[in-house]
């Protein structure tokens, strides 16, 4: 065991207008810091004071012992099975792995294996239809610009804010959509088609019998993440490849959606489900079943930070989603030096663990401020536009 403890903890939240993101900072006796993301959907508040209320799991722990820390702060809880718990583990295990890189002088993915898949991963664009208004011609236009922009995946929910089944004619509108942006591209652009857990078994399976006209890499949460049978059901009988697991919290869960269904594509989300311990084992699970790796990932820059390492170290990855050339065009300023994301390959970052750190000034400029923020809500009419409402 090492002299190495933690000793304080800072929380920020910034004002993204439509998903506020929060920041965290652990401090050690030895003057080294650790940087992580809690951001969930909503409640950034909520995440702020678990992190203070839960410090006693942390607070004096040595940043090395992460398998210590996640066990305590899982078991420990009573209701743990919950995101804001688990929310919470994450950024202290991220912020530990962080300092963990820092005290060695290492980049984190060379602690967790290694670069194997190199030091630029494959991206896709996501965020990127907020004014098309349902419009597929619109949908269209705003394809061909993320094209332009470099990249060759791009996701999308053309289902507007269904719920359960679509009409028939909301249904033949969605699949317009989707054929416009595949006019648009051509052929050779990966499609990834969002369902947000809008569908029953049987629509979700419809759906897809739709979709695969237009060969789409994958159709992402087509029902509900509270019933695996469900989703077992879709995956059995997609024409289309299935990816899941946003809304999944820890590898016991994951353990048994890999158990009982035949899902193609598991998509932890990293500041979620358990940071870097957590997701590495998720990886490891799904390797051992041939199912591939793709973080889900709407949320701030250390997040992607987070995904970057840990995707290059894992052998079964697939694709990383990512929002920063589609969101608020002050993102980049949040850190000392912003992300690469060049030809829809996400960069990874030098330096020792993370290889990123805030900037202080704009934390401050962009503090947050409920009433410049409208959480996003996916079955609210134009959530598309992540607009705030009118005054």
């Amino acid at each position: 065991m090492s002299e190495l403890e933690i000793t304080d903890v800072e929380t920020y939240v910034v004002s993204n207008p439509w998903k506020p993101w929060v920041f965290v900072e652990l401090e050690t006796n030895e003057g080294i810091t650790g940087l992580a993301e809690a951001t969930t959907h909503g409640k950034p508040r909520t995440v702020a004071a678990a992190i203070e209320e839960m410090q006693d799991y942390f607070i004096g722990a040595d940043p090395f012992d992460t398998e210590r820390l996640f066990l305590e702060m899982y078991r420990d809880e009573w209701f743990s099975k919950n995101v804001v718990n688990t929310t919470v583990i994450s950024a202290i295990d991220i912020a530990c792995w962080d300092i963990k890189g820092k005290v060695l002088d290492r980049p984190l993915y060379e602690l967790l294996g290694g670069a194997v898949q190199g030091s630029e991963l494959r991206a896709y664009a996501n965020g990127w239809y907020t004014d098309v208004d349902g419009d597929p011609e619109k949908f269209a236009e705003a394809a061909e610009r993320v094209v332009n922009d470099g990249y060759d995946a791009m996701k999308f929910d053309p289902f507007g804010n269904a719920w359960e089944r679509m009409t028939r004619d909301e249904l033949n509108h969605a699949i317009d959509i989707v054929r416009a942006v595949r006019d648009a591209v051509g052929p050779d652009i990966d499609l990834l088609i969002e369902g947000h857990g809008r569908f029953t078994a049987g629509m979700a399976v419809e759906v897809a019998e739709k979709l695969s006209e237009f060969d789409p890499t994958w159709f992402e949460e087509p029902c509900p993440p509270d019933s695996i049978n469900s989703l077992g059901k879709v995956a059995a009988k997609s024409p289309v490849p299935i990816a899941t697991g946003e809304r999944l919290m820890t590898r016991y869960e994951f353990r048994d959606l890999l158990a009982n269904t035949d899902v193609d594509i598991i998509q932890p989300d990293l500041v979620n489900t358990g940071g870097v311990t957590e997701g590495q084992k998720i990886a490891a699970m799904a390797d051992a079943e041939h199912v591939n790796f793709a973080p889900h990932n709407p949320q701030g820059p250390v997040a992607t930070a987070v995904c970057a390492h840990v995707c290059t170290s894992v052998p079964n990855f697939f694709i990383q989603e990512v929002f920063e050339d589609y969101d608020v065009d002050w993102k980049t300023d949040l850190l000392e030096k912003p992300l690469k994301i060049e030809d829809g390959h996400l960069h990874l970052p030098d330096g020792p663990g993370l290889g990123v750190e805030l900037n202080s000034d704009a934390l401050r400029e962009h503090a947050y401020n409920e009433e410049e923020v409208h959480t996003i809500n996916l079955f609210e009419k134009d959530w598309e536009g992540r607009s705030l409402p009118e005054n």
